[in-house]
């Protein structure tokens, strides 16, 4: 009977990858299944990294730019058939940052399986292959807010007038975090990878006025997740800066713009690219609300402090004394935290203004209308402001 010769292809899974993706070879050749009770296996030679058949004979190969990858067999690339007689071989490596002894970047250059075909349909030995690019993406980064509450120093606020012992707010400083959006660093398949911070500037400005660069030392930024692509830097800005020109008064104020530069070392057209956000820093009015207008002695009160001034972190829940609200009636004037003496009076839950949740800027507490406050019993009737 006759034995017919097939024609074999060679195909990559995508049109185009980046580092650290995954690349599935396939191979379909009817010649390659020689046995048909076992699964065929062409595996990478280690001296020339050419997949082949085991006997010298020269099946597959893998070329960056045209150039043969001599860092094949190190992946363990091997062309296993899908079946015992399927005739159809499949094998996966990731592509790497660089290639071959020259540590020649990838990016940037077009990767291709070539099949040798030794008998084609016709019977003729011919080459057939598939090809795909190595690109690179465009970075991105951004600010966690569009707007920041403007950051306060130490002992700058008075948490009230009535409050006795130390009664000014600890230093407010604000929390940034920035994200960095680059695939490109994006380079191991399972762990979690870095973009170190001098890729990133980031400065206030006011006018025609600058500071220096605020991130002064070099650190790794970490992914967000191993395959996220994502970088996270968290940066700390007090109430003082420095203007390069001594502008002063040196420290943040409302109206003042902060803006991130991020230099892309290879956008997706190849070149080095720099990219910006920027924010601003602005003051909101508080509001203080309680929950009803009448009260029972005993009965729970639900006070509601709107603060957006007080919002420092976007990704944290924050707390503020009870000693920012004086309450004022008959029976006494003092603050409602533990400078005013009484705090134990409203059995307040919890025991300070608790954000309801990160970065809404309401700040919740219940407290108890006591009977009496620093001897003084409330009588009924009585008005209270609170402010």
């Amino acid at each position: 009977e006759a034995a017919p010769t097939h024609s074999g292809s060679a195909d990559l899974d995508m049109d185009s990858y980046k580092i650290a993706d995954t690349v599935v070879v396939t191979i379909t050749d009817q010649d390659l299944n020689t046995d048909s009770e076992l699964i065929d296996v062409y595996i990478t030679d280690t001296t020339d990294d050419l997949v082949g058949d085991g006997d010298g004979d020269h099946i597959a190969d893998i070329t960056f730019d045209d150039t043969t990858w001599t860092g094949l067999f190190e992946t363990g690339f091997t062309l296993v058939e899908t079946g015992i007689d399927s005739g159809i071989f499949v094998g996966s490596f990731q592509v790497p940052e660089t290639y071959n002894a020259g540590n020649i970047p990838a990016t940037g250059t077009d990767i291709e399986v070539n099949y040798n075909d030794f008998r084609d349909g016709s019977g003729n030995t011919i080459e057939v292959g598939d090809g795909a690019s190595i690109r690179a993406n465009t970075g991105s980064v951004a600010f966690d807010r569009t707007v920041y509450p403007v950051p306060f120093a130490a002992e700058e606020y008075d948490v009230h007038a009535t409050a006795t012992g130390d009664t000014q707010l600890p230093a407010g400083p604000v929390q940034l975090h920035i994200q960095v959006t680059d695939a490109d660093y994006d380079v191991s398949a399972a762990g979690q990878d870095t973009v170190t911070s001098d890729k990133i500037v980031v400065k206030v400005t006011r006018g025609s006025s600058t500071t220096a660069n605020l991130i002064t030392s070099t650190v790794d930024i970490l992914e967000t997740a191993p395959d996220s692509g994502v970088f996270e830097y968290d940066l700390t800005l007090a109430s003082a800066i420095t203007f390069t020109d001594g502008t002063t008064p040196a420290k943040v104020l409302q109206g003042d713009i902060i803006t991130v530069t991020y230099t892309d070392p290879q956008d997706a057209s190849g070149k080095v690219q720099t990219v910006t956000d920027s924010s601003s820093f602005d003051l909101r009015n508080g509001v203080l609300q309680s929950d009803k207008s009448v009260y029972l002695i005993g009965s729970d009160m639900i006070l509601t402090l709107i603060e957006p001034d007080f919002d420092l972190d976007n990704d944290e829940t924050e707390s503020y004394t009870l000693d920012l609200i004086e309450w004022d009636s008959d029976a006494a004037e003092l603050t409602m935290g533990t400078l005013g003496g009484s705090a134990a009076s409203f059995d307040p839950e919890p025991s300070s203004f608790r954000e309801t949740g990160d970065s809404t800027g309401i700040f919740q507490v219940v407290i108890e209308i006591p009977a009496s406050l620093s001897g003084s019993t409330l009588d009924r009737g009585e008005k209270i402001d609170l402010e």
